[in-house]
């Protein structure tokens, strides 16, 4: 990136951000203290070969969710804090070719190599050589030692005389028991299903291990924590795939989780989102920050969307809040979701098909920005980046347009409930049409967003729509196009437009 100065401090307000890869610029100064709270979803942090100095900040103890840490290539200064033996899941950590001295942390769950902690002034311990304290302590314990270990030495070889007196009277009753066996019919599963019934869970279990290269994997204990046992007060939503909770983390950190149900394809759609969601990383998609698997349990953790989905906001929640969504609003929303699909079907890592758009599947954060959820039915039709894909199985031929055509056309029947503010399934509303002319537009426009000065951007948007569902008649308009096109309507007022919700009674006024 050829990135010069000091750590660029606008980074802070990235505040979802997961991964952040700076290696290989000419950053200098320190490294800000402050960064875990500015970022505290990171996942993993790549600042080797700059010039950054000075100290490691004690507070990188607080990155909750970090499993790579890479610091190599630099002139930073002073000791690793002691309070790295904290993170519970760094997995690689290289503060190689520094000027860092004092010994090396215990890191319980971290491979540790001495390549990574070469050329430092005076780091010890750990993989490297003992530091000199340790040294002056080995006299005193090491005549400690030899008696320790003779004593050991006599009581083993007692125990062992015993054990094989034992062992041989245990022997005669396994070879007895073995022989009634052989004479018995029985069911047992053939030794080869038995075999490839292992190699099945190790391949699995081989996926999950590289998916904590884009998300980090937490306990099941401290789910249970942190949503108190699964409480059904917790529950914040549900679907084909699970319950979701709200959890609450001794961190203070508040999280989703996604509590997934038994089903056929169950396996399937965990590891798709985990491959999905854990290498794709957009404004429009909703962050994946961690997984769970144990007990044949499985779990997904997402930041948490304080705003629910647009489901909520067009059917439900107006009547609860006494407000509804605006044009400026809803407009907004639309554009997000298209930047967020044509970026699925273009972008050059994963390639992807969701296939199950709806507004149950739009999750807004704090400031109404939308994010793609539930990729557990897409399809993945093309790995660019060169990388095995661990959701392999699922991949479908670039060649094929038609799972595109189907999200195309399912945003054309999301813009028609943006525009309604109807449901898919209410009366009046047929996505069976394939003409949108054929309908009766002023009855299905929703009657709050008339008169407010928006009319002919609410038409051009109904033309997009329009444009979208005839892709089920062999149209040929992509994701692209459609969001190129939404995404001028509306440019030539004033983006601060206030229009971004209405009263309920206005509604009812103009309806």
């Amino acid at each position: 990136m050829g990135l010069r100065g000091s750590f660029p401090m606008g980074l802070r307000s990235c505040t979802s951000m997961q991964h952040l890869d700076l290696s290989g610029n000419y950053l200098s100064g320190s490294i800000p203290s402050n960064l875990a709270k500015d970022l505290p979803y990171i996942v993993s942090l790549y600042l080797s070969n700059n010039n950054l100095s000075g100290p490691i900040p004690p507070s990188f103890a607080n990155f909750n969710f970090i499993n790579v840490l890479r610091l190599d290539n630099n002139h930073l200064t002073g000791e690793i804090p002691s309070e790295f033996s904290k993170l519970p899941r760094l997995h690689e950590f290289s503060i190689a070719n520094n000027r860092l001295s004092g010994p090396v942390p215990i890191l319980p769950y971290c491979k540790s190599f001495p390549k990574n902690y070469a050329n430092n002034i005076g780091l010890c311990g750990g993989p490297l050589d003992r530091c000199k304290k340790e040294d002056d302590e080995d006299h005193f314990f090491s005549g400690l030692a030899v008696g320790l270990l003779v004593s050991t030495t006599l009581t083993t070889l007692l125990m062992l005389f015993r054990l094989h007196r034992s062992s041989m009277i245990n022997m005669r009753s396994y070879l007895s028991t073995i022989k009634k066996i052989r004479g018995m019919k029985h069911h047992f599963i053939p030794r080869r299903s038995q075999i490839l019934f292992i190699e099945e869970n190790i391949t699995e279990e081989s996926k999950i291990i590289a998916m904590e290269k884009y998300v980090c994997r937490l306990s099941l204990m401290e789910l249970e924590i942190a949503t108190n046992d699964f409480d059904h007060k917790k529950v914040i939503g549900y679907g084909n795939m699970g319950l979701m909770y709200k959890a609450k983390f001794l961190n203070g950190l508040t999280l989703a989780v996604k509590r997934l149900h038994k089903f056929e394809s169950f396996e399937k759609e965990f590891l798709l989102e985990i491959e999905i969601l854990g290498r794709l990383r957009h404004t429009n998609l909703v962050p994946l920050l961690g997984f769970c698997y144990e007990m044949e349990k499985k779990f997904l953790i997402y930041k948490y969307m304080s705003n629910g989905n647009l489901h909520q906001w067009l059917h439900t929640r107006p009547q609860v809040e006494g407000k509804k969504m605006g044009w400026t609003m809803r407009l907004r929303i639309a554009v997000g979701i298209a930047r967020g699909l044509a970026w699925l079907h273009h972008n050059n890592v994963l390639r992807v098909a969701h296939l199950k758009m709806n507004s149950n599947c739009i999750l807004l954060d704090d400031k109404f920005e939308p994010k793609i959820s539930n990729f557990g039915d897409s399809n993945i039709l093309m790995n660019t980046s060169g990388t095995p894909s661990s959701a392999c199985n699922f991949v479908v031929p670039h060649s094929s347009p038609a799972p595109y055509k189907e999200d195309v056309y399912s945003f054309g029947l999301l813009l028609l409930e943006l525009v309604s503010g109807r449901e898919r399934r209410s009366e009046g509303y047929n996505s069976s049409c394939d003409n949108v002319c054929d309908w009766e537009i002023f009855n299905m426009i929703d009657g709050c967003l008339m008169g407010q000065g928006f009319n002919e951007e609410i038409y051009e948007t109904l033309r997009i729509a329009e444009s979208c569902i005839e892709t089920h008649k062999g149209g040929g308009t992509s994701m692209l196009q459609v969001y190129q096109a939404i995404r001028v309507v509306g440019k030539s007022r004033n983006e601060n437009s206030t229009n971004l919700f209405l009263d309920v009674e206005d509604r009812e006024g103009n309806t």
